[in-house]
């Protein structure tokens, strides 16, 4: 298992960052993403994207960096219900 992450400008948000949790070379299992100055967080635990395009424009990150922000993302998801 690895962990991935890519990043974007979110006009009037700030930096989106998605974070991919990969088996293999490229087939994604859960993904989220995070705007950290707004304070939101989206899990997909079935994402719409199956396969990560281009893996190698992606940057790696520690596994307990994706696995916290999706608790947390799923703790939000429970309290919103």
């Amino acid at each position: 298992m690895k962990y991935l992450e890519t990043s974007q400008i979110i006009p009037s948000k700030g930096m989106s960052y998605t974070m991919y949790e990969v088996e293999g070379e490229d087939k994604i299992l859960r993904m989220l993403t995070t705007i950290p100055d707004v304070e939101e967080i989206h899990i997909y635990p079935k994402p719409p994207v199956k396969k990560l395009y281009k893996p190698e424009m992606c940057k790696s990150i520690e596994a307990n960096e994706f696995l916290g922000l999706w608790a947390m993302g799923e703790e939000r998801k429970k309290e919103a219900q």
